[in-house]
């Protein structure tokens, strides 16, 4: 039965610039793709700073921080329709934030003060856990923090590794496409309880 929803932060809640950026550069240089991963994943495990990161992704985007993450703000954008059936899930299940982010202050500066404690139960990132996304000791640690099994738990994340990262672990996955097929799946998933 499934009593916890877990929620991925970039690509899902926020649009993410990046993972434009490396479907691009997969397209034409597969090596540099993988080095600008390799730069990312340092970054979300919070063994590069922001501004570290962005250095060493510019360089190999052959582009200025500045304008790099320039266009990481501006591209940013809250999902305001699944935050607002996000709410709508609050009073019947445990919600969770689960995000592959530097440091959990890195979250609370895309949210309006306070928004991502009144809408999750807990928020995990990864850079303060010294785990990321698909390793299992971050899908576990999140369940533990929410108080549930792994088979308590659905994962809604962007990006199929991931996804696949929290079935290995005991938990059921959705792969967020766009806003309305998630929903859709969330709510036909639920009403099997």
């Amino acid at each position: 039965m499934i009593t916890t929803i877990i929620f991925d932060c970039f690509g899902v809640l926020l649009g993410n610039t990046y993972k434009q950026r490396l479907a691009a550069l997969e397209q034409h240089d597969p090596k540099k793709a993988e080095e600008l991963r390799a730069v990312n994943h340092a970054s979300d495990k919070g063994i590069l700073s922001r501004q570290e990161s962005a250095a060493y992704m510019a360089e190999l985007l052959d582009v200025e921080p500045e304008e790099l993450l320039a266009e990481q703000d501006a591209g940013e954008v809250q999902n305001a329709e699944l935050l607002a059936f996000i709410a709508t899930l609050k009073g019947k299940y445990k919600l969770g934030l689960l995000s592959n982010i530097s440091g959990r202050d890195r979250l609370g500066i895309r949210f309006e003060p306070g928004q991502l404690d009144a809408l999750f139960h807990t928020v995990v990132a990864s850079g303060n856990e010294g785990y990321v996304k698909p390793e299992p000791e971050i899908y576990e640690l999140t369940a533990t923090r929410l108080g549930a099994e792994p088979s308590e738990c659905v994962m809604i994340d962007d990006i199929a590794e991931f996804c696949d990262g929290a079935r290995a672990v005991g938990m059921q996955a959705i792969q967020f496409l766009n806003t309305e097929q998630c929903i859709a799946d969330l709510k036909a998933l639920l009403d099997k309880n």
